[in-house]
């Protein structure tokens, strides 16, 4: 994938880099635009390693959910997210 920064907005175009050294960053204007890409092994490892480290009662609810999903029976309350991806949110980021 190449991004352009002079195409304007939505500058996002498909395609290869070819003839450029992977991992290569094309010279720029000064910019401090970066673009990190992570392997999905390592994304992989860390999965794994979260993973093993919830508890095994956590598990069987994610898999309670996974099952109801598929069948298309799970239900939720819209508000009770909500208010959770909130608190979550301000827990990351204290405003102090």
């Amino acid at each position: 994938m190449r991004i352009e920064r002079n195409s304007g907005p939505g500058g996002v175009q498909g395609g290869t880099s070819a003839g450029k050294a992977k991992g290569k960053r094309a010279p720029s204007s000064g910019s401090s635009d970066s673009v990190h890409v992570t392997d999905s092994a390592s994304l992989r490892e860390k999965a794994q390693v979260m993973l093993a480290d919830m508890d095994a009662v956590r598990m069987e609810r994610i898999e309670e959910i996974r099952d109801a999903l598929e069948k298309g029976t799970f239900k939720s309350d819209s508000r009770k997210v909500a208010t959770q991806i909130v608190c979550n949110a301000l827990a990351e980021h204290p405003w102090s």
